[in-house]
């Protein structure tokens, strides 16, 4: 009985741990530039951050080349030698 207690609270603390890690992560610029809200900035999407004054480009900062930015590829924007 107490195994399963143990169990039951190790996968609540895993799940709540999760989400706060998620929450965390939020960034309010990545979820303004994502206009249509699929949780990637797109080139279209990307023109704001251009005209903001982020001095790289999309494919300087599409790691994975997939033609968009995940909020880890976006996050850079925020650092101060991309501005």
């Amino acid at each position: 009985m107490k195994v399963l207690q143990t169990v039951i609270m190790a996968g609540l603390l895993a799940l709540t741990s999760a989400a706060a890690f998620a929450e965390e992560k939020e960034i309010p610029e990545f979820k303004k530039a994502d206009v249509d809200g699929n949780n990637f900035v797109d080139a279209k999407e990307f023109g704001a951050a251009k005209a903001a004054g982020v001095k790289k480009t999309l494919n300087e900062l599409d790691k994975n080349k997939d033609g968009k930015l995940s909020k880890d590829e976006y996050s850079v924007i925020l650092e101060a030698d991309c501005e």
